[in-house]
């Protein structure tokens, strides 16, 4: 089995995808998987309508590992930004993530400004972190958050 494409994302955020899906008795468990967040802030960055350039990526995951409906989401998602809406953009895989981890990395500047701000915390390399423990807060939050999107601003409407 192929492991698939590698997925990056901005080096100092992978301390956030860490700490999210870490289940501690201080910290509860709020991601399952990086590939969960990841698609969450994909789907965030894109419905906002901007992405950014990676600088200093790291690898976070393998494509292999995302499951079919975040599989087509990401796709969606490409072709929706693809000139002309064009679906030749899918025989260029490379490219779709490549897309994709764009509008993660945008999504995740819209999940720290709007949700996780009061939970950071910068480490003396630039990296940022979720502080321990308001992690239990934080879940409710994000929860209402997402909850909070409503259907009808689907980004693939």
């Amino acid at each position: 089995m192929s492991l698939g494409n590698r997925i990056y994302v901005r080096k100092k955020y992978i301390d956030i995808y860490r700490e999210l899906r870490t289940d501690k008795l201080s910290s509860p468990q709020i991601f399952t998987e990086n590939k969960d967040l990841f698609t969450l802030c994909c789907t965030l960055g894109f419905r906002s309508g901007n992405r950014n350039k990676l600088k200093n990526a790291e690898m976070l995951l393998w494509s292999g590992t995302l499951d079919d409906h975040q599989e087509a989401v990401l796709k969606v998602i490409a072709v929706k930004s693809s000139e002309d809406r064009n679906l030749n953009i899918l025989d260029d895989i490379d490219k779709v993530y490549k897309i994709a981890e764009q509008y993660a990395d945008y999504g995740m500047e819209i999940l720290i400004e709007e949700i996780f701000k009061p939970y950071i915390k910068e480490q003396e390399s630039g990296a940022l972190t979720i502080v321990y423990n308001e992690k239990a807060e934080l879940l409710k939050t994000i929860i209402h958050y997402v909850d909070s999107l409503k259907e009808d601003s689907s980004p693939f409407a």
